[in-house]
């Protein structure tokens, strides 16, 4: 069903992010948007001063985590769909377009993957490479969509999607991505994937720790098949 008047805002997290907010932000066309919130956990090379001196509203982070911040920039929009947007260097400015297009087309979910040719990251390592896609197969077979991407930030999806009555008990640790694929893919939503290369990082360091986000994917993943059958766990 076409949405043309689907309201659309961008969500950029930050935490000393400065070079890489230097590089993407002129590139970025915020006309698409009805709303652009830059959400900081707390950076002290600047990054924040500069984004509000670009005219961009900022908000400081309210709760630890790269997922809680998300979560809590939502709950203080009122648009109709939200993209997650990486300045950090990894997202590429002109998918942009796509992403909104897709979404007032009425997309539920809409995702740029690093994993659909002719695509590729530029930034994994091959531990990274490897989890990615074992957990892109994983989220996959939890409904019909062909997932190639289930944990790249760089997302679109609208508001409704996290409304569950049990999405407290699915949110687990730092990682909103991939519960927005599972439950696309769970609830046999909309489902896009776009292809987008992932170029390497701009100045600032990764906040991922691969062991801990992993275990809370794998636990995550568990509790959605269990949803797929009928258990609560």
């Amino acid at each position: 069903m076409n949405d043309s008047r689907a309201t659309v805002a961008l969500i950029l997290p930050v935490f000393n992010e400065l070079d890489g907010l230097r590089f993407v932000l002129p590139r970025i066309d915020f006309s698409l948007f009805d709303d652009a919130l830059v959400v900081d956990a707390g950076s002290t090379d600047g990054s924040w001063q500069y984004a509000r001196s670009c005219g961009l509203r900022v908000m400081t982070q309210i709760r630890k985590g790269l997922m809680f911040g998300v979560l809590d920039a939502i709950s203080t929009l009122d648009t109709d769909c939200v993209i997650e947007f990486s300045p950090d260097g990894n997202c590429i400015p002109e998918h942009l377009p796509g992403v909104v297009r897709l979404l007032r087309e009425g997309y539920d979910l809409v995702v740029v993957s690093r994993y659909l040719p002719p695509a590729r990251s530029h930034d994994d390592t091959w531990v990274t490479a490897l989890g990615n896609r074992m957990f892109s197969r994983l989220f996959r077979h939890l409904g019909p969509h062909r997932v190639t991407d289930a944990l790249n930030i760089y997302r679109g999806f609208r508001r409704s999607l996290l409304r569950s009555p049990d999405f407290d008990r699915l949110c687990i640790g730092p990682v909103l991505e991939p519960l927005t694929t599972g439950l696309a893919n769970l609830r046999r939503l909309k489902y896009a994937e776009i292809p987008g290369d992932e170029p390497r990082r701009i100045g600032g360091e990764s906040k991922m720790k691969i062991v801990y986000n992993g275990s809370c994917i794998l636990l995550m993943a568990t509790r959605l098949y269990l949803r797929k059958l009928g258990v609560r766990a």
